[in-house]
């Protein structure tokens, strides 16, 4: 099998036809053989709109083959704008925290904010709705 072929078995990756100075690979692994395919308008969009970076051909031929790269799903407008807001609570909290003296221990009001802004992230990272899932 072709060396630059990843552990995933990502085979849009790699070019079929070789390249300079590089071994040729074994006669059945060359694609030789062109399928030429028709689409209306609504079609083309559609494929346009599933392929993303790919290639039309190359992505017609993972999906052929059933190894399309896994979809992750986009986030969530509302998760970016809270996610956010947390994030920006935590480094006014660390802000606090680093200003403090090296020697001074943390006061029982910094360590409860520290575990509420913690447990908040944590919240909103990890919903309920994926953990009841596994059980």
């Amino acid at each position: 099998m072709n060396k630059d072929i990843s552990k995933e078995g990502d085979i849009s990756k790699v070019s079929r036809r070789g390249k300079f100075h590089t071994d040729k690979l074994p006669e059945k692994e060359i694609r030789h053989h062109c399928i030429s395919v028709r689409l209306n308008e609504e079609e083309l969009i559609l494929l346009d709109r599933k392929r993303g970076q790919y290639k039309k051909g190359e992505w017609l031929r993972m999906a052929s083959l059933n190894k399309l790269p896994p979809v992750l799903p986009e986030i969530k407008r509302e998760a970016w704008i809270k996610l956010g807001s947390l994030s920006q609570d935590l480094n006014q909290l660390l802000s606090h925290l680093d200003s403090k003296s090296p020697d001074s221990e943390l006061t029982r009001t910094e360590l409860f904010a520290l575990r509420r802004q913690i447990k908040t992230l944590r919240d909103h990272l990890i919903p309920t709705t994926f953990l009841e899932s596994d059980r």
